[in-house]
Formats: structure tokens, C-alpha cells, sequence
């Protein structure tokens, strides 16, 4: 082989390199993953804990409730693993953020990007 035509190839290497790191790098959050502009948040009541996921009801004024008076979230890590949310108590307020999927059942699923305490 040619060193022009190694050269060549480490060309086209780099160059893949550089493309696939801007279209990989556009929008990302803490779990890696791209949303986009999608990302959205909304404060709801918890109405009941079973460890991996919370039945909770949007507060008044939410987006959320015009979907559904109840959601069930649950917030998946490592692809697979639902995380752990028993430490939010039953009539606590939390702050969820999601992709802005709700998927229409009843009650309403949603796979959030995080669950926290929210402040009042």
C-alpha cells in the first residue's frame, strides 16, 4: 500500500470520527441518552409507592393532567433496571422529568429521565 493511500484511509477515519461525534453529541442529560428539545417536566402528588414505580396525580395547572388524573412513572437505568424510588412517601410532591412521551393507558405510563423532591 501507497502512503498516499494510507494516508487516504486515515482521512476517511477521522473524518467518520468527527461526523459521528457531532450527530452523538447534539443534546444529551446525565443519563447519556438524547432528547432533544422534548425533555419536560411536571410536579404531581404521589398517591402510591411500589418501590420501582409511583402512581402519582399532576398537580393542577400540569400539562400532564389534560392526559390523565393518574400516571404511573417509573424511571429506568442501565437499560434494564428500574431505579429505586421508595424514599418518595405516599402525599409527597416530587418534580418528574421525562421525554414527553406519555404513553395513553389508564392510568397513563411515563419512563422518566428523573424523580425528585419538588420545591413548593
Amino acid at each position: 500500500m501507497s502512503k498516499k493511500s494510507i494516508l487516504w484511509i486515515i482521512a476517511l477515519i477521522l473524518g467518520a470520527a468527527v461526523v459521528l461525534a457531532i450527530i452523538n453529541g447534539v443534546v444529551k442529560n446525565e443519563t447519556g441518552i438524547d432528547y432533544g428539545d422534548k425533555v419536560k417536566t411536571f410536579n404531581a402528588v404521589v398517591l402510591e409507592n411500589k418501590k420501582t414505580t409511583l402512581l402519582v396525580e399532576p398537580l393542577e395547572g400540569e400539562d400532564e393532567l389534560k392526559s390523565s388524573d393518574k400516571i404511573t412513572v417509573s424511571v429506568v437505568k442501565d437499560g434494564a433496571v428500574f431505579e429505586d424510588l421508595s424514599s418518595f412517601k405516599v402525599g409527597s410532591t416530587v418534580k418528574i422529568t421525562y421525554d414527553g412521551t406519555i404513553m395513553e393507558s389508564y392510568p397513563a405510563q411515563i419512563r422518566a429521565i428523573k424523580v425528585e423532591a419538588a420545591n413548593k
